[in-house]
């Protein structure tokens, strides 16, 4: 295993394990110090206190694939469907009102990750379409929640991740397609807002996995998931592998950093197409897992997903 260059030991356990069929989005809150993430597939948003040990779920109307903690304090999550305003309800249910609509009434069209920048935009992607028609889109929420597409052509767009000086933005292609291969992809952020120069960063043909969610640190290196594996990797910002760390949970989705000093990453998993012997091995697939020692800070954000 490579470790990161601080030469700590790194420590790993499973904060909490509700068996998520789909995990993923984590986010972490600096304003409450809390954890948040979901579970795609069974439409459900989770909430994790350190401070206590709880664990809360709520039970959203659609399949959720992400909520971030708005810089007032509200929430947002991408639906099926589109962005939608949230409450978690005490009840464990959720009221939302909707935002837009991104999924043209197609069943096979869904958000699928996000993440919020220092400036407090929402930088969301949607999966769907065929290898002949990929339909997976990149958009930009501005701070009124507006919308513009920045990217398209992607089978399964993931993990957008932005630099620590927020002039580049990193896409991720999961399953590849003729044309577009899969790994990780850098663009210059214009002053716009809109994307150039862009160029696969990180291939994927090394690995039998596929590249899941990324989030960066910040001196820029991108810790990125891998689906069907159970490696967290850590890449610099030239696309040169730094660390990898084997975890006790098989379908690595996607990390975040939080904790006070944003000095902890917390990762989610996936149960989905893992058969008996796969969760023997590994036990803690569906959970969220703490890896502490690393040396890598998280970049400040709205708040830090």
């Amino acid at each position: 295993m490579s470790v990161m260059r601080t030469g700590r030991e790194i420590q790993t356990r499973c904060l909490v394990n509700p068996g998520c069929a789909l995990g993923e989005g984590p986010t972490w809150d600096p304003d409450s110090q809390r954890l948040y993430w979901v579970d795609i597939l069974e439409n459900r948003i989770y909430r994790h206190d350190p401070a206590d040990g709880r664990t809360d779920s709520w039970t959203a109307p659609e399949q959720v694939g992400f909520i971030v903690v708005r810089p007032d304090g509200g929430f947002v999550a991408g639906f099926k469907s589109g962005l939608h305003h949230v409450v978690l309800n005490d009840d464990a249910t959720v009221t939302s009102l909707r935002i837009d609509r991104v999924d043209g009434n197609r069943d096979d069209v869904r958000f699928n990750d996000a993440t919020l920048d220092a400036e407090g935009r929402i930088w969301a992607c949607t999966l769907g379409g065929t290898p002949e028609e990929p339909l997976g889109t990149y958009y930009c929420y501005e701070r009124d929640l507006n919308r513009r597409t920045v990217d398209d052509g992607y089978l399964v767009a993931n993990g957008p991740a932005l630099s620590p000086d927020r002039s580049r933005l990193y896409t991720v292609e999961t399953s590849g397609h003729p044309r577009r291969r899969k790994g990780v992809y850098v663009s210059r952020i214009t002053p716009s807002g809109a994307l150039e120069e862009q160029r696969l960063l990180i291939a994927w043909d090394a690995y039998d996995s596929s590249p899941d969610g990324v989030v960066t640190d910040s001196d820029g290196n991108l810790w990125l998931g891998e689906f069907r594996g159970n490696v967290l990797r850590c890449f610099s910002s030239e696309g040169a592998e730094v660390a990898s760390l084997p975890l006790s949970a098989w379908n690595v989705t996607k990390g975040a950093f939080g904790g006070e000093g944003l000095d902890r990453l917390y990762v989610t998993s996936a149960r989905i197409e893992v058969d008996e012997d796969t969760l023997a091995r590994y036990p803690d697939t569906g959970g969220v897992i703490v890896v502490e020692g690393t040396g890598a800070v998280g970049a400040v954000t709205a708040a830090s997903t």
